[in-house]
């Protein structure tokens, strides 16, 4: 093979490498808008597991084990409240 046929193929070996590298990558999905739960109308138990499960999909681990075993609505909340913050972005309340 000759010097330029190398060249060539180098040159073509490369360009397909970094034009590889540039391909489709995973889009990183955007936090959702918080919209702030609609506690009007529920029991205090619910909007304390709310809080408690918004605390919770913050990273600050918070459930109080009785209550979420035994107590439906503490239970709903905390769930309600966990979905709701799970990945919104909440930075502006700060």
């Amino acid at each position: 093979m000759s010097y330029t046929k190398k060249l060539s193929m180098l040159i073509l070996f490369t360009s397909a490498l970094l034009f590889s590298a540039c391909g489709n990558s995973p889009r990183v999905k955007a936090s959702a808008p918080y919209r702030p739960l609609d506690l009007r109308n529920q029991s205090d138990e619910f909007i304390r597991g709310a809080n408690d499960g918004c605390e919770t999909a913050d990273g600050n681990y918070k459930k109080d084990h009785n209550a979420f075993n035994n107590d439906f609505e503490y239970n709903e909340g905390w769930w309600e409240g966990r979905r709701n913050c799970e990945g919104s972005d909440r930075s502006f309340l700060n």
